[in-house]
């Protein structure tokens, strides 16, 4: 995916052409938000643009105006950004599953999740974090299974803890999603395992390695603090710890 935009200079652009109005030509765009010190160059303006339009905040239209190239002309069709979720977004950001069918589900969003998906096939595909908040969520409400991919993501590989948790208490998972994390270093961190010991050892360095650039960052006294919602607790509570250990083997790939 690509590198994070601005939410801010997302939402600044809207507003810049919901002011042009019918005026609302790439050129004028520029003009105004060069002016106003949110984008000063056409290939970034443009990123910014195709963003916009791929989460269903503009919608852009051409008009002939005599020259070589037509005239972009651009108009706000909503304020609330739309972004894609589900299994094939995640097993874009590296999930090491066979998915029998794939799964997209367009959900509102709001500026900062916009920014930080990335435009693939003209949609605006959710950041991984996004996507597994959406998940758990969807466990929790319809008990999908898909807890066990966001055990498998979070477990090998580093995400941007703060945004992630800060997803999850907006959406009532804050306690849940902590107890997770914790849940997952207990037992990693247990002497007593009944997995075999080379998947078993291959997660816990993988986790406990991820763990210790949270703490080094100061990012894992996040995880300590309390968070708001327990919506799905129940079902993370009733999970085993082969189960949670296998999850993150699978993702490995040390286990089938």
């Amino acid at each position: 995916m690509p590198s994070t935009l601005d939410p801010k200079k997302a939402e600044e652009l809207t507003r810049i052409v919901e002011a042009l109005g019918g005026a609302a030509s790439f050129r004028n765009i520029m003009r105004e938000a060069a002016r106003a010190r949110v984008i000063k160059e056409n290939k970034t303006l443009r990123r910014y643009l195709d963003l916009l339009i791929s989460g269903k905040v503009l919608r852009m239209r051409t008009r002939d105006v005599g020259s070589v190239n037509l005239q972009q002309l651009y108009t706000v069709r909503s304020n609330r950004p739309e972004i894609w979720v589900g299994l094939e977004v995640i097993r874009r950001h590296g999930l090491n599953w066979e998915i029998p069918e794939t799964e997209l589900h367009p959900v509102s969003t709001d500026f900062d999740g916009l920014a930080r998906s990335g435009v693939i096939d003209t949609k605006a595909m959710a950041s991984l974090e996004d996507c597994l908040i959406h998940e758990l969520r969807r466990d929790a409400n319809a008990r999908t299974g898909g807890v066990s991919f966001v055990i498998a993501m979070i477990s090998t590989r580093t995400v941007d803890l703060p945004y992630l948790l800060r997803r999850a208490d907006e959406n009532h998972l804050g306690e849940t999603v902590r107890f997770l994390f914790n849940r997952i270093l207990r037992i990693v961190s247990s002497r007593e395992t009944d997995v075999s010991a080379s998947v078993f050892i291959a997660v816990r360095e993988q986790f406990l390695r991820i763990a210790r650039r949270y703490t080094q960052t100061g990012f894992w006294k996040l995880v300590d603090e309390k968070g708001v919602g327990d919506l799905g607790l129940q079902t993370v509570v009733g999970l085993t710890d082969h189960e949670v250990i296998m999850s993150a083997g699978k993702q490995l790939g040390v286990t089938g």
